[in-house]
């Protein structure tokens, strides 16, 4: 569908739903509906409550439709309302940082997404790594989505300033205060795209469970391999790990540990199941795995069975 053609579709779908018609107006907000849950995941570094506020940002926009005014892009006015949401959201929270949920990656939607600037500080993909997440949830509300507009999405100072009813002035001073936090919480390594050995590293690191080989464990970590298992300290050294793995989480047997493969973050990630005595495999979380020089350094465990039915497993 050409640029034309998808505007005057638009247009026709605004006036319907404007009248009142539901169905028009979910086939209006569809092509934006992943792109409004990823903005409300980076800003609340929670996948449930990113899902909860962008059906609230939905219900929010479907009980405003009739004040809507086409001088503003529709996209624009829905980011605007997302932000809000999300700003009320983390009003009604505690004051300290909440820990970082992973996100499931899916493929973007290039009509929902604006043109993004290639000056931008953190390319689209970079801007759902957890290290970077996690430094965002130190930020005040409003300074999280001034950084996370400017620097992640690559929205002019304007246009920020048209979401947040503020000066462009404001904005560019919440952008300076922001990037002093983020630079200080920040590891100067990011993480680069995804090496085609990735999927390899991915698939042995679920075979060694499967083969209970716990020389092959070893020799896929590397020897200053982290694990990072919130609320739990971190652990450190890839022999210390793969006996964890072995001695604590399977007792004494590797199979006991079920992974299957998938992505998270930009990041190769498996779900974790664990067998119970009596042969069932109940859901235990997802290890989000960072890879180095061929080896895997780094391993973002979150045990929350919750979160494995968000990258296709049941319950």
């Amino acid at each position: 569908m050409s640029v034309r053609s998808r505007d005057i579709d638009q247009r026709l779908l605004l006036a319907c739903a404007q009248a009142g018609d539901e169905q028009a107006f979910r086939r209006l907000v569809e092509p934006y509906r992943h792109a409004l849950e990823v903005h409300c995941y980076r800003m609340l570094g929670s996948a449930q409550d990113a899902e909860d506020v962008a059906q609230e940002t939905l219900l929010r926009a479907w009980r405003a439709l009739e004040r809507y005014e086409p001088k503003a892009q529709f996209q624009t006015w829905l980011y605007r309302i997302a932000t809000n949401a999300c700003l009320d959201e983390l009003e009604r929270r505690p004051r300290r940082p909440a820990p970082v949920d992973p996100f499931p990656d899916r493929p973007s939607d290039e009509a929902a997404s604006q043109t993004y600037d290639p000056a931008a500080r953190y390319a689209i993909r970079e801007g759902m790594e957890l290290a970077l997440l996690r430094a965002i949830q130190e930020l005040p509300g409003r300074q999280r989505a001034v950084l996370i507009f400017r620097d992640v999405l690559g929205w002019t100072a304007p246009e920020v300033a048209e979401v947040l009813g503020s000066s462009v002035a404001s904005i560019n001073s919440a952008l300076q205060r922001a990037r002093g936090t983020i630079d200080q919480r920040l590891p100067e390594a990011t993480q680069t795209e995804a090496e085609p050995t990735e999927r390899e590293l991915l698939n042995r690191y679920v075979a060694v469970f499967e083969h209970a080989d716990m020389d092959g464990l070893v020799a896929l970590l590397s020897e200053d391999a982290t694990l990072r298992m919130p609320p739990q300290p971190s652990m450190s050294g890839g022999l210390q790990i793969a006996r964890f793995f072995l001695e604590t989480v399977a007792r004494g047997d590797l199979t006991r540990i079920r992974h299957r493969p998938t992505w998270a973050n930009g990041r190769p990630a498996v779900t974790i199941e664990v067998r119970a005595q009596d042969g069932r495999w109940i859901p235990h979380g997802i290890s989000v795995l960072e890879m180095e020089d061929g080896k895997i350094g780094g391993i973002d465990a979150f045990l929350d069975p919750t979160l494995v039915p968000r990258f296709g497993l049941p319950a």
